[in-house]
């Protein structure tokens, strides 16, 4: 029905083409990450049994920047406190969504919802399905990935150029992530600790796997968490005899009072299947990491708890495309599905549906890599600013900065127009506003 060139060409046209300049990053000295979600109307046949092509569209689309700390953070929620893109994306989402159910149920116009078999409940139509699509593999459990014996060491910026590889060479070809929002420099510091510093040794000798259900061999119990070579091997798509020396590294830290990183030289330094937090800059953030986030979506679904008043099923997603960066298939599934496989006594109409991963050969043209790639002179920073659209038809646009819209300032905070739209506080007046239309419309006439 579609390829993974196909979803990131569609995103990334999208984002040229319908988003404008404002809150994109400055050329040539900052770069961003890219989220979307992607409807799909399945095809049909029409009177004369021809095959009607599917159709895609966005219908919300977000960039990243970083998250603000613990300290920042506000009851009232009119701050954004994670501004990762596929955050941002899911939150765009949602507004699309609210507005698709006022279609339904009070305009009675066309709309992605149909009368579901509860009396005052929706349900998405059959022949859509929606595909989420990130330039960048997910911060947290889904980044760390296995680096292999005859990879180079290490690779804190692009050491191999793997952007220009071909889809065949790109899983070998991988870029660290102890930050995928800042890497540091080679020379640093920071780099330089994270040298290998112990021989190569098999990934089943020192890394232990805490939540690994991708076979059904694990349970999420620390004390089983030792797996074997072969099984370990095969969870993480080795072939028999290549060696693991080192995993890429994610920023995020585990949750405060879990189990935690070894931290040790080389393949020890993380364990995989782990709940962690976004990193931040001096003050540490409250945000769980986009794959524990994602992980959580696949299973509550994308919608959030307020529009599940309206509907009668979760609204999934079918698949997650990831563009052109350092990326492992196994770390995904591990992360997104198999730390979820054993969940019960979910309610009616939740499950844990099958969710199809896959990769693309396309490269963000504002990614930091191909920045980089571009040979811009001086040090690239993070852009500072995160763009939300949804397919809308009112103030489609929200560009936001530490939280707030941008050129928000400190006298501003508080009021209505300081707040993003697609924060808590602005979702819940949206859902109080469908709310409000929808009580209004089942009255009789004589009542209004």
């Amino acid at each position: 029905m579609w390829t993974a060139d196909e979803i990131a060409q569609l995103c990334y046209a999208h984002y040229s083409v319908k988003l404008p300049k404002q809150g994109k990053p400055e050329p040539n000295r900052e770069w961003t990450l890219l989220a979307a979600v992607v409807k799909i109307q399945s095809p049909a046949c029409d009177t004369t049994d021809k095959e009607v092509p599917v159709t895609k569209e966005v219908v919300s689309m977000g960039t990243g920047t970083k998250c603000i700390g613990q300290s920042k953070m506000r009851k009232s929620g009119d701050i954004l406190n994670d501004s990762h893109a596929e955050i941002i994306a899911r939150r765009s989402f949602q507004r699309y969504l609210l507005y698709q159910l006022h279609l339904a149920a009070v305009l009675k116009e066309d709309s992605i919802f149909v009368p579901g078999t509860q009396r005052g409940l929706w349900k998405l139509r059959p022949d859509l399905s929606f595909v989420f699509f990130s330039s960048h593999t997910p911060c947290g459990d889904a980044s760390i990935i296995p680096m292999l014996e005859f990879e180079e060491q290490p690779c804190c910026l692009v050491i191999r150029n793997w952007a220009n590889s071909s889809p065949v060479e790109k899983s070998d070809n991988l870029e660290d992530s102890k930050n995928k929002r800042d890497c540091e420099d080679p020379g640093s510091s920071v780099a330089k600790k994270m040298r290998l510093e112990t021989p190569a040794v098999p990934l089943s000798n020192s890394v232990t796997h805490h939540g690994m259900q991708e076979s059904g061999t694990m349970k999420p119990d620390v004390s089983s968490s030792h797996l074997i070579k072969e099984e370990l091997d095969t969870a993480n798509g080795i072939a028999p005899g290549i060696k693991v020396v080192d995993v890429h590294r994610t920023g995020a830290k585990c949750v405060p009072g879990e189990t935690g990183d070894l931290r040790r030289p080389g393949v020890a330094y993380h364990q995989v299947g782990l709940l962690r937090v976004k990193p931040g800059r001096g003050d540490r953030t409250c945000s769980m990491s986009c794959s524990d986030k994602m992980a959580r979506w696949n299973v509550l679904g994308c919608q959030g708890a307020l529009l599940m008043h309206f509907l009668e099923e979760p609204i999934y997603l079918s698949a997650v495309v990831i563009g052109k960066c350092p990326y492992s298939p196994e770390a995904m599934r591990r992360a997104l599905t198999g730390r979820c496989q054993e969940v019960l006594a979910l309610p009616r109409g939740f499950k844990v549906p099958e969710l199809k991963i896959e990769q693309s050969g396309l490269l963000f043209e504002q990614s930091r890599c191909a920045v980089q790639r571009a040979g811009t002179p001086g040090r690239l920073v993070p852009c500072g600013a995160a763009i939300s659209w949804s397919a809308v038809p009112e103030h489609p646009l929200d560009v936001t900065a530490n939280g707030f819209p941008q050129g928000t300032t400190k006298k501003d905070i508080g009021s209505p127009w300081a707040r993003s739209r697609i924060s808590k506080v602005e979702l819940f007046r949206s859902f109080q506003k469908l709310l409000s239309s929808i009580a209004e419309d089942k009255q009789p006439d004589s009542v209004r």
